[in-house]
């Protein structure tokens, strides 16, 4: 009797150590050719940026630049970046013609139902929702005005194990660290939501 106590035990040891992401464990993203990754797999590797956008909203359009630089800035930091679009389905052609033209690097999903922009509670667009790699929200924004990526890129860094300092033939030489520019918290409603084409 005490070993079937033990085993239940054991097993239930090992079940809680397993990484338990709640709510987000069951979110797939696909992408334009039908591939999926979950959620929980990105968070398992540390934070997570998901942009909820469109190609026919405004604010999404002006923003996409500045996530993508962001991205390219801490392209070898373990952070993962999905541009979610939630462009309906006869918009598809649309879709992949804009990343084209505008050369995104970015992983582009598609959720054309809002499945995904509904289990992130997203209400308008530009949305963005960091996930840090406990799986919580670190931060949401919605909408966009110039200079809200400073924010993000901060807030993003900071959730960032710390770089390890490149050995350097200059011993004993070490450049101070620049000063981030200082920038409030982001309004609510920066830039209202395009809802339409």
């Amino acid at each position: 009797m005490n070993r079937v106590v033990l085993v239940f035990l054991f097993l239930g040891v090992l079940v809680c150590a397993a990484p338990v992401f709640a709510g987000y464990d069951n979110i797939v993203l696909t992408d334009l050719d039908g591939n999926e990754v979950k959620v929980d797999s990105l968070l398992a590797e540390g934070p997570v940026v998901l942009n909820f956008w469109a190609t026919w909203c405004r604010p999404c359009r002006m923003e996409m630049p500045h996530i993508e630089k962001i991205a390219a800035d801490l392209g070898s930091r373990k952070v993962h970046f999905a541009a979610i679009s939630i462009d309906a389905r006869n918009r598809q052609t649309q879709l992949r013609q804009y990343i084209v033209k505008n050369e995104i690097k970015l992983p582009v999903f598609v959720d054309p139902e809002g499945i995904v922009a509904r289990r992130f509670k997203v209400a308008a667009i530009p949305t963005t929702v960091v996930l840090d790699g406990e799986a919580e929200i670190s931060l949401r924004t919605k909408g966009y005005r110039p200079g809200d990526e400073v924010l993000l890129k901060k807030k993003i860094e900071a959730l960032l194990p710390e770089e390890e300092e490149a050995a350097s033939p200059d011993v004993g030489h070490s450049e101070a660290p620049q000063d981030p520019q200082k920038k409030g918290a982001l309004p609510e409603d920066a830039v209202p939501a395009d809802t339409g084409e």
